[in-house]
């Protein structure tokens, strides 16, 4: 079939009816891109006010955290653990965290053989003979019962090693993996007494008065765990300290 007709047939269409047509589209076109632009800067005005609003926000936290100690603490803390112990070491001291009135605990003040009797556990004691020291067996310091509260099962023992150097035994059964010591960074480190007990080495405490931790509060203390008690020296001089520790892990 022959189709050329189609074409034969086709007329222009008006010009006057092209021209107004133009001019419709040339002003959608206007207004399309005018609408594109002002949605544009909307988008950014929007964007500017979050930023705006975000910068804010960061601002306050930053302020909330330098300024609310306990906030500040906690985010700048970090838990370690040494030794099967856990230690939270942060440089802010912790007794502005924790406000209230101080407890005074008074011990029972005993005989070595009378401590041994009232402590629930049994407990291993240096080797005077090996680490060439004394105890003081007279006046053992005891914590039992419930007037000994959050101290309750805990025997401190004095000793000493010469005639200016003196230490402090202390064993006690208390959890050290959750509930551990608030310490300064870089005060801890772990030291090995024997194969099959590392432990833990802590120089200094923290000063009330100053507010900070202080190296020479304390002095040494060394600490390892041992059939489910916990064993901590105190002293001055390292080496015997460790020697102390090694008589008692041979018992």
């Amino acid at each position: 079939m022959d189709d050329q007709f189609l074409y034969l047939l086709r007329q222009q269409p008006d010009p006057i009816f092209v021209k107004s047509l133009n001019q419709r589209l040339s002003q959608f076109r206007s207004l399309s891109d005018r609408g594109f632009k002002d949605n544009f800067l909307v988008f950014i005005t929007n964007t500017k006010m979050k930023l705006a609003l975000i910068t804010v926000l960061v601002a306050v936290g930053l302020f909330a955290l330098s300024t609310i100690s306990p906030v500040r603490a906690f985010v700048s803390s970090l838990v370690i653990r040494i030794a099967g112990q856990s230690f939270e070491v942060t440089e802010d001291y912790p007794g502005d965290n924790y406000p209230g009135g101080v407890t005074v605990i008074e011990p029972q003040v005993v005989s070595l053989s009378n401590a041994l009797a009232l402590f629930p556990h049994n407990v291993k004691l240096p080797d005077t003979v090996t680490s060439g020291i004394t105890l003081n067996e007279e006046n053992v310091r005891v914590y039992v019962g419930e007037d000994a509260g959050p101290f309750s099962n805990a025997i401190e023992i004095e000793g000493s090693c010469g005639a200016n150097s003196g230490f402090t035994l202390r064993i006690n059964d208390r959890d050290l993996n959750n509930d551990g010591e608030i310490v300064a960074p870089d005060s801890v480190e772990e030291i090995i007494l024997d194969g099959d007990h590392p432990a833990v080495l802590i120089r200094g405490g923290w000063d009330a008065d100053k507010k900070a931790w202080d190296p020479t509060i304390r002095a040494l203390r060394i600490r390892w765990q041992m059939d489910g008690l916990n064993y901590e020296l105190m002293g001055t001089d390292l080496q015997q300290l460790v020697v102390i520790a090694r008589s008692i892990l041979m018992q």
